[in-house]
């Protein structure tokens, strides 16, 4: 444990077990991992070290690499996340990917005294991995095999004692479907695609217990830097930072829907101890940043309050962005009620009702009653939505008679229609049960898009009797951000040219919330957003909404700035929800929040002076270790040797939505192409690309001490 090696920050330890041999060893993290951080970072280096790109992602090759980095347990705060690094079994290119799993767990493996666990090899029976301090076995896992999420977290807490964390995957990432998940606490996942590839290793869950501790270099002013963080800086979900809520003490009043939901009449109605009234949240007040979100009532409406027993949420997290539902509606079809959870299941449930849905109690409830049932089924499934496109593809092919045209009358007659047609929530079982179980097309479906829209002609509209092809479809249910199978997150529509470009360098949905944090933050663009970014990142860097301008250089800055803090955020690890703190709750500060805050907290806690200039110079080498493995990966699985074409390439769909007008024009999200061809050599170009295929130089390779990985795209005849 890191206290016993006397190491600050980093528990200065890595697991590594073999299903296949049973052997258990640990390994030394520092020095070798220390240019990594660790989580994203630690994760990428060892699957670039010891895992050939080619290789089968669920086959006995693969490596999943579960890490945290030196703030997760160290007392910051929205430090509570682990990040799982994996080759991509769902997506084009079949590159390096992560998960990112919130919850309890990440805190619990740190004090067990390990930065990361490598998972190797594939065990030829069910098993669960058991980590109790430095004694770590493998256990068998039989009697909770077929068992869904819930019941299995629940068993193994019970069998091991209640002070143990457990993750599992459902019946989808035991069936090896693609799009799985695995699943802690209630309803916190990591998804991308790791359930499936525990199941292929047969690995069940994980039941960690950690009772050491981090040794902290500066404790103090890791409590000062945290107080004046909730105080001054911290505001509801995505640091949203005026309320929505008009409040005696706030100067400002969101001027747009925001996730500062909590205020003087927004209530907890179901709080055990009766209704709770969120009241006022001044700037200031430390003990109150947690009645901030009331995320459901973000999600929903007033209708939330209802049901909202609280707000719950993971390790060392301030804000509580999980709203916890007791949803009696529920109990009507002999479904579970208590639901949690705050993000893509509880907010999608009217997708996969295509014909319509109907009110229960309340008029507007479906969306959060039929939410509930999806998210309940999904968790307990452990199925997951690539960030909605699951359910978008089954709406855009069922209502096109595509997805009747994969099924046999036979199977097509087997599925209870019923309960979709007439909006019951059961349907939402009946769905992700199927997924789960690969059943004819929704095995498709749960392969992702990639697979789906390529197997079935999607991709190209003379090949399917839609006459559409998916990826460019100008559709409110098309999100596809690029070629390569998976949706935009919070991409141009929040945040021009500068979101488009970061939404096209991973291999999954992006998950950057950098741009949307102060974008969406409710605060007046013209008196708090603008004069604080550009104060960040000079003149014109930002654009109000729906009134865009032209790239130039300093909207280039700021992707690259939230580029390489993505990977800061999963490498330290901290939530991305939540960090970075670019505007601030307090006027006395005229909202500016601190970007110096992470390089502040790296240095107390590990005891070695970090700035903000190295602590991105350390996340570019991540970003850069990030594009060589896909271009590698593209390479090798695909034969491509220009990610500009072959990866970045935006859909069709971006430049020709709202046709009504041109871009640029005021009221528009649309882009304009030839402005993100300049844009992406310019990204290219502050990178130390080439801006011709979008692949790192040697030079910028060798400045960031990755010389190895210029030798192999030379090898490879990409340089």
């Amino acid at each position: 444990m890191s206290v016993k090696n006397g190491i600050n920050g980093w528990a200065g330890s890595i697991l590594r077990i073999n299903l296949t041999t049973g052997t258990i060893t640990t390994e030394d993290t520092l020095p070798k991992y220390k240019p990594y951080i660790g989580g994203m970072g630690l994760g990428y280096k060892v699957i670039w070290d010891e895992v050939p790109l080619d290789a089968d992602p669920l086959g006995p090759q693969a490596k999943a690499v579960f890490a945290v980095g030196p703030l997760t347990a160290s007392g910051v705060p929205c430090s509570g996340r682990m990040n799982i690094s994996l080759l991509s079994c769902w997506s084009k290119g079949h590159s390096i990917l992560d998960a990112h799993m919130g919850g309890h767990i990440a805190h619990a493996f740190k004090y067990a005294g390990y930065d990361a666990m490598i998972l190797e090899g594939q065990s030829d029976k069910p098993v669960y991995i058991k980590i109790d301090d430095d004694k770590v076995t493998i256990e068998d896992a039989s009697h909770v095999w077929g068992k869904g999420t819930f019941e299995t977290n629940a068993v193994l807490s019970k069998e091991n004692g209640d002070t143990f964390d457990v993750a599992s995957i459902g019946q989808a990432g035991e069936n090896m479907i693609p799009m799985s998940t695995i699943i802690t606490s209630f309803g916190n996942s990591g998804g991308a695609g790791i359930g499936a590839l525990l199941g292929s290793k047969k690995v069940k869950a994980i039941a960690c217990r950690g009772t050491g501790a981090v040794k902290i270099a500066r404790p103090l002013e890791v409590k000062l830097l945290s107080n004046y963080m909730i105080k001054d800086l911290v505001g509801g979900n995505n640091n949203h930072n005026v309320p929505s809520v008009p409040q005696s003490w706030s100067e400002y009043t969101a001027t747009t829907k925001n996730r500062w939901q909590g205020g003087p009449g927004v209530t907890w109605d179901k709080a055990p101890h009766g209704p709770v009234d969120t009241g006022e949240q001044p700037s200031g007040v430390i003990n109150v940043a947690a009645m901030r979100c009331n995320k459901g009532v973000f999600d929903f409406g007033a209708v939330a309050e209802k049901y909202t027993v609280k707000q719950g949420g993971c390790s060392s997290c301030p804000v509580r962005c999980y709203t916890e539902y007791e949803m009696d509606p529920l109990a009507d079809y002999d479904l579970p009620t208590h639901v949690s959870n705050t993000c893509m299941p509880i907010i999608s449930g009217l997708s996969i009702y295509p014909e319509g849905t109907h009110d229960f109690v309340d008029e507007g409830d479906a969306k959060m009653i039929l939410g509930g049932a999806m998210s309940r089924a999904q968790d307990d499934y452990g199925v997951w939505c690539n960030y909605g496109n699951l359910y978008s593809d089954f709406y855009r092919t069922y209502k096109d008679g595509v997805l009747k045209e994969h099924m046999t009358e036979e199977e097509w007659n087997s599925v209870n229609w019923q309960y979709m047609l007439d909006g019951d929530p059961r349907w939402c079982q009946e769905f992700f049960r199927l997924v789960a179980e690969g059943f004819s097309a929704f095995g498709d479906l749960g392969k992702g898009s990639y697979y789906l829209y390529s197997a079935w002609g999607l991709d190209d509209a003379t090949k399917n009797s839609a006459g559409k092809n998916y990826y460019d479809e100008v559709n409110g249910k098309n999100t596809n951000v690029t070629y390569n199978g998976y949706p935009k997150h919070h991409s141009s529509e929040d945040a021009w040219q500068s979101g488009l470009l970061f939404n096209s360098m991973y291999n999954r949905d992006c998950m950057i919330h950098h741009l949307t944090n102060f974008c969406r933050s409710g605060s007046p663009y013209e008196e708090v957003i603008k004069p604080v970014l550009e104060g960040f990142f000079d003149e014109g860097c930002v654009d109000a909404p729906k009134a865009y301008t032209p790239i130039n250089e300093n909207k280039v800055k700021l992707a690259k700035w939230a580029f390489n803090g993505k990977q800061w955020h999963d490498s330290a690890t901290l939530c991305n929800w939540m960090y970075p703190m670019t505007l601030s709750t307090s006027k006395k500060r005229g909202y500016k929040g601190d970007l110096d805050l992470d390089a502040k907290y790296m240095s107390a806690v590990v005891g070695e002076e970090y700035t903000r200039e190295s602590v991105e110079h350390d996340c570019e080498r991540i970003s850069n270790l990030l594009r060589v493995m896909t271009a590698v990966s593209f390479k090798m699985n695909l034969g491509s040797t220009n990610l500009r074409k072959d990866h970045d390439a935006i859909p069709a769909w971006v430049f020709d939505k709202e046709p009504d007008f041109k871009a640029f024009e005021q009221g528009t999200v649309k882009m304009d192409r030839e402005d993100m061809e300049k844009a992406q050599t310019m990204f290219y170009e502050a990178m130390g690309w080439n801006p011709e295929t979008g692949i790192p130089t040697r030079e910028t390779l060798e400045k960031f001490d990755l010389a190895d990985c210029a030798d192999k795209l030379e090898e490879l005849g990409l340089i």
